[in-house]
């Protein structure tokens, strides 16, 4: 269980996350452009992690050696044996952080320390430019890397900045280094030594091949890893089992203890019950007078509440008589002048003076002056000042077939009823001169100017037709056609509908208007459109009401309904202030009452009050009798006596239930954990598990392509075969100029043919694997050498850097600034030093 989070930090695999990243879309079959790409690439990539320079000191059986200045390309480093060669490569490793077992020169760093010196150093320096530079603002171009090894095999780390400042001397930064350079000490296809080549690229074995490429694209790590998640998992499994079992035993041995410890609990409870109810009794004299003061203070409250109700009403009612008074008042007035008209209207006079002061007084319902306004356009038409008489007011020029429909028509052409129409602007102009005389600037009628016609427009087609509701210009009688077509134009009458107040929603807004049909009213004015409905301020026609006999009575009738109402109102506030009268005289009588009953709570509560607060210092609420109170305590103290002599110790069985609880909830907490965590690590095998699969398979597809365009650029074929179930590899190869002659396999090649093979396969594994430099110690360097030089890959080396290590002298090599040579000094062995 507790190596759970070190398996899941394992499954990272940091070295590894580039690798993983891969495909099966790198695995295509385009040969000639895969190997051109690689061979293009920007001369930049050699910009980071690439090694500049190294020296070493007092290593292995060397003084000194150094510093050698790498060259950007292939490097070969040659000397006799004992020269430094290796010490060299295995200087590069422990300089790097990696182990002395990585080395195969040795199980501990101690071992590296020259015979006689207590300390050995490594400095490695390793390019640091462009804009993928690890902290370039810190560091700056270059990275020193200075190791000191003591004869204790202690080892000590101090990395510096190109211009010697000591940057850091911790192992994380290191570590750090290496990642962001993607450099892998341990990875032979980066340094490959004499070792871990006679091991697997000498043999013939096809399984050796295969184990090979699995260490060099750290396939194989990834699988030991994967085996080694596994096997935690299948050991998680058991211990959760294991786990479940005792967590039942657990849970058992919980219950038991809960138990107890409840029936403790509710011990405690009594008798903490039993202490209230010793108090509550204490306190049930005091709270028995003074329940008798809070009945009485309840009656005072509501019979002041009510009291207060009836005032406010009062005060309402004495509102509401001033505000009749003065409508009665207005309407009295009202009727005076109503009365007034009537009589000056049936003053006997001539058939014509008749006729005259009728209309005069039908005329004046638009405005007092309206009668002198029309005698004034009269003569002045006689005297010719108009072209044409203007005709109005239109209200007095209209008249309803059906009465009823009186305010529906008025409230739809309202603003119009004061309107006079004109032919033209001259007459027009003359008008206004006229309306001056009579009536103020801004309170003059309106005006419309528009050609007089003699026949009234068809709308037939644009009109509205309903089968139950007539519109606005059915509803009226107009004798003139400029009258009529003026409020077509202006109102549009004849899409406007005169419909009962109950249907109008239904037949405006319920579903589709009918054709035709903008708006309609109500025979109560209210205006209804399909979606907006409005009700007027008015309820009464102003202009086309009926005759002056019937307002009257109207007036009248409206006059004694609120004469009635103020009677009713007057009695109404005479019974309040009578009621008020008889609640003020019940008030004081309650009032009287408490007082008395406040003087007996006093004298009692004096007494009741000491001899409660020697039992309960805080007073209790009582809301029980006293007898129920008596019989509830006897029941609890029998029931205390019981329970305590059944159980233990209180404060044993508390710690023994605080122990099985925490118990039972740990291991329930790790049992639960463990299956989360397994179900996890189910997940993340399942899915590590297939993208481990196909990057095996890209990585296969791409080492084959890389082998065989290796093959075409020497002239060469051959094919490499992996089986992944049986895990092997086979290499079959054609030499030079016998292509035709089929393919051998490597048991069968010569040795310089499997020496060439080898070769292309470690290029090949070469090109799969990232990282900025590549060493090789002593491994078939000839061979290499003749391939890396050769014309179809000298613009591969131009992008890397190649240390070559070799005990042979290297003659007739072209001259190149992409090759530099290393020649080391031969060995002065002291005695008793052996190996380099």
């Amino acid at each position: 269980y507790e190596e759970k989070k070190q398996v899941l930090s394992d499954t990272k695999l940091t070295k590894k996350s580039r690798l993983e990243a891969v495909t099966e879309e790198d695995g295509r079959e385009d040969n000639g452009t895969l190997f051109k790409d690689h061979f293009t690439s920007p001369s930049g990539l050699g910009d980071i992690g690439v090694i500049e320079s190294i020296t070493i000191k007092n290593f292995m059986c060397h003084h000194s050696l150094g510093p050698f200045q790498f060259g950007p390309n292939v490097n070969f480093i040659v000397g006799s044996n004992g020269s430094g060669k290796s010490a060299i490569l295995t200087a590069l490793i422990v300089g790097l952080g990696g182990k002395a077992t990585i080395t195969n020169r040795g199980v501990s760093l101690r071992g590296f320390v020259k015979n006689g010196e207590s300390t050995a150093d490594v400095t490695v320096k390793l390019r640091n430019r462009g804009p993928d530079a690890y902290k370039g603002d810190v560091y700056g171009d270059s990275i020193c890397i200075e190791q000191r090894i003591s004869c204790d095999g202690v080892r000590t780390c101090r990395l510096k900045s190109k211009s010697g400042h000591l940057v850091s001397n911790k192992k994380e930064e290191l570590t750090s280094i290496l990642d962001h350079f993607n450099i892998q000490v341990d990875n032979p296809v980066s340094i490959l030594n004499q070792e871990m080549s006679k091991q697997f690229l000498h043999s013939k074995s096809e399984a050796d091949k295969y184990k090979f490429f699995m260490k060099a694209t750290l396939l194989e790590q990834m699988k030991r890893d994967y085996i080694h998640i596994k096997q935690t998992k299948a050991v998680t499994r058991e211990q959760v089992e294991l786990q479940e079992e005792c967590l039942k035993d657990l849970k058992q041995e919980f219950l038991q203890k809960k138990e107890r410890y409840e029936n403790l609990s509710s011990v405690g409870n009594m008798k903490k019950t039993l202490e209230d109810l010793k108090k509550m009794m204490a306190c049930v004299p005091l709270f028995s007078p003074k329940n008798k003061v809070s009945v009485a203070e309840e009656k005072l409250q509501d019979m002041q509440s009510r009291l207060e109700s009836r005032r406010e009403e009062e005060e309402t009612l004495s509102e509401d008589c001033l505000k009749i008074k003065e409508e009665v008042k207005a309407k009295i007035k009202a009727q005076k002048e109503q009365e007034v008209r009537c009589w000056v209207g049936a003053t006997p006079i001539s058939r014509k003076n008749q006729l005259l002061a009728s209309r005069s007084n039908k005329l004046k319902r638009f405005g007092d002056n309206m009668p002198d306004l029309l005698d004034t356009i009269y003569k002045a038409h006689i005297q010719g000042r108009f072209i044409k008489k203007p005709i109005g007011p239109i209200g007095a020029c209209i008249n309803l077939k059906d009465p009823t429909l009186a305010v529906a028509v008025e409230s739809c052409l309202r603003s119009f009823m004061k309107t006079f129409c004109c032919d033209n602007y001259k007459d027009e102009a003359v008008l206004q001169e006229l309306m001056s005389h009579y009536f103020s600037k801004g309170n003059r009628p309106q005006i419309i100017v528009s050609a007089f016609s003699n026949t009234v427009y068809k709308v037939q087609g644009r009109g509205v037709n309903h089968p139950d509701y007539p519109s606005v210009l059915d509803s009226l009688i107009i004798a003139s056609p400029v009258i009529t077509n003026c409020l077509i134009d202006m109102r549009g009458i004849e899409s406007i509908l005169i419909i009962k107040k109950h249907a109008a929603r239904k037949v405006m807004q319920h579903g589709r208007p009918p054709r035709n049909c903008r708006e309609a009213f109500t025979v109560e004015g209210d205006q209804v459109y399909p979606n907006r409905y409005y009700t007027p301020d008015f309820s009464t026609a102003k202009y086309l009401g009926g005759d002056l006999e019937t307002e009257i009575r109207m007036v009248e009738s409206e006059l004694e309904n609120y004469k009635a109402q103020l009677s009713r109102f007057q009695q109404h506030v005479r019974s309040v202030t009578e009621d008020i009268q008889h609640m003020e005289a019940q008030l004081h009588s309650t009032i009287m009452t408490l007082k008395k009953t406040l003087v007996i709570f006093v004298r009692l509560s004096k007494c009741f009050v000491a001899k409660a607060k020697e039992i309960s210092p805080e007073r209790r609420k009582v809301d029980r009798s006293a007898k129920s109170i008596d019989v509830e305590i006897t029941r609890l103290r029998k029931k205390i006596g019981v329970q305590e002599s059944s159980h233990g110790d209180h404060e044993q069985v508390v710690r023994e239930y605080a122990e099985a609880l925490a118990n039972y909830r740990d291991k329930s907490n790790q049992v639960r954990d463990l299956k989360k965590f397994i179900d996890r690590l189910d997940n993340i095998m399942s899915d590590r598990q297939t993208r481990y699969k196909i990057m095996r398979r890209s990585l296969s597809v791409r080492c084959k392509l890389y082998f065989n365009n290796f093959l075409i650029k020497m002239n060469c074929c051959g094919s490499m075969m992996f089986d992944h179930n049986n895990e092997t590899l086979s290499i079959s190869v054609g030499p030079p100029g016998r292509e035709n002659d089929g393919m051998s396999d490597m048991r069968s090649l010569s040795g310089g043919e499997r020496s060439f093979s080898t070769v292309c396969f470690i290029l090949s594994l070469w090109e799969i694997t990232e990282s900025p430099f590549r060493c090789l110690d002593e491994f078939d360097v000839y061979m290499v050498r003749c391939i890396l030089i050769s014309t179809p890959t000298i613009q591969y080396i131009k992008n890397m850097l190649f240390v070559l290590l070799s005990n042979l002298p290297f003659s007739n090599l072209p001259e190149s600034d992409h090759i530099k040579i290393h020649q080391l000094q031969d060995p002065e062995r002291a005695k008793g030093q052996t190996g380099e």
